[in-house]
């Protein structure tokens, strides 16, 4: 039976009538296929394993040409060098925190504030050998006042170490 979609000919419910049966075949079609495929077992339920695609789709214009790399790409590549940039913070395991690398309130402010610094084992003899900062001759400054204030606080026990 051939039926015309034609809305002088059919009546409307016979044309609704039609378009669902047939969706609904359609529909049914489509499902068996899928429920044909080997199929895998996920949380959600399970999943169809697709075949491989059998026809490629044709491109307008050809794939483009790979761009050959930049000097800068080459040098980086031959040195090692990454273009991933670190993190402004990092974790503080003693504060549980995460705070700045470097600058206000960071990590390295907490090696600077320490009172007493490791030596490293391949530090030459010159960081290791104390040396005592005189005052300055009193003759060129007429009054004590004029002594910065690190020269009125010497003794002998005021060891600096540097290079």
């Amino acid at each position: 039976m051939h039926l015309f979609l034609n809305s002088e000919v059919t009546p409307s419910h016979e044309r609704e009538a039609y378009l669902q049966a047939n969706a609904r075949d359609g529909v049914q079609l489509l499902v068996s296929a899928l429920f044909s495929l080997p199929a895998l077992s996920s949380p959600e339920g399970p999943l169809a394993q697709l075949p491989a695609p059998t026809m490629q789709l044709p491109r307008v214009k050809p794939l483009p040409k790979p761009k050959p790399p930049t000097k800068w790409e080459r040098f980086a590549r031959a040195k090692g060098i990454s273009s991933q940039r670190r993190e402004r913070k990092a974790w503080d395991e003693e504060s549980q925190t995460w705070v700045a690398r470097w600058g206000w309130k960071g990590r390295n402010k907490a090696e600077e504030t320490q009172w007493l610094h490791e030596v490293p084992a391949n530090a030459g003899a010159s960081l290791c050998i104390p040396y005592l900062t005189p005052p300055p001759p009193l003759f060129f400054f007429p009054s004590l006042f004029l002594l910065p204030s690190r020269y009125l606080n010497f003794s002998p026990f005021n060891v600096r170490c540097g290079l």
